[in-house]
Order: C-alpha cells, then sequence, then structure tokens
C-alpha cells in the first residue's frame, strides 16, 4: 500500500509539472513581448563602460546611448528595435533613471540640449564612436534612416 501512495504522488507531481511546463510555453509563444528581457540581455548594456568593451571586443561601428526616464515607461523601446540596431553593428547602451551612468551623463555639458525633452518624460538617443566622442544627440527614438553617418 506504500508503495502504491509513492507511485501516485510521483505521478501526480510529474504531471503538474508537465501541465506548469505547458502553461509556461505557451504563454511565452503568445505574449513575447512580456518575456523581452530574457532575450535582450546579452546585446543591452546598462554601464557604458561595458558597452564601450563589448563594441570594441566585437567591432562595432559605435554605440547607440538610449535614454529612458522612469516616468517614462518603455518609452516605445522594443526588443525589435533593440535587436535591430544591434544587428547593423551598433551595441545597444540603454540607461534608465536606476542606472549609475544615467546622472554622470546628464550632468555632461554635451546633453543640455536633450534635458527638456527628459524632463518632460520623452525618451533621447545619441551616437558615441569607441573613442567616447559624441556624434550625434537627437530626442526621440533612432531608426534606420538616422544612422548613415
Amino acid at each position: 500500500m506504500n508503495i502504491k501512495n509513492i507511485r501516485i504522488q510521483k505521478w501526480v507531481l510529474l504531471s503538474f509539472f508537465g501541465v506548469f511546463w505547458v502553461i509556461l510555453s505557451t504563454l511565452i509563444y503568445i505574449n513575447r513581448e512580456k518575456f523581452d528581457f530574457l532575450k535582450t540581455s546579452s546585446f543591452v548594456f546598462h554601464s557604458k563602460q561595458e558597452a564601450i568593451a563589448s563594441a570594441e571586443k566585437n567591432e562595432k561601428k559605435g554605440i547607440i546611448l538610449i535614454l529612458t526616464p522612469k516616468s517614462c515607461g518603455d518609452c516605445g523601446v522594443t526588443t525589435t528595435l533593440l535587436e535591430e540596431l544591434n544587428s547593423l553593428g551598433w551595441s545597444i547602451l540603454r540607461l534608465e533613471e536606476e542606472d549609475p551612468d544615467y546622472e554622470t551623463i546628464l550632468s555632461d555639458d554635451r546633453f543640455s540640449e536633450i534635458l527638456p525633452n527628459l524632463e518632460a518624460s520623452g525618451t533621447a538617443w545619441g551616437i558615441f564612436n569607441l573613442g567616447e566622442e559624441l556624434l550625434l544627440l537627437k530626442p526621440g527614438l533612432p531608426n534606420e534612416s538616422d544612422l548613415d553617418l
């Protein structure tokens, strides 16, 4: 009798495990955008030094900086956009207000022209070359036509 109970418990436990994975995989398949944090971690950086090191190591064109204030949420920055920028040969540095480099970068005088946009809960982006020289700075989000330097 005891062995039979163990077998039933084992079968029930394995059934719950299988049902859990079926439900999880279905949710991921149906609503991929909710689980994007799983895919972008390898090519989106939250530190300027990491982005520079990766760009040099992988021979990227430069670094695209995307600044997003906390009040903006995701501000339209989708995984599709980030993947597209990465595939075009750019290293991506996405800074949010919680990131340590956010305030450091904004304290730089070169970023003074986009401060009003960030204070109004908008995004801003820029391009650095590998020598950390700021090549371009604009409000909003980048698109492919902006990247033809």
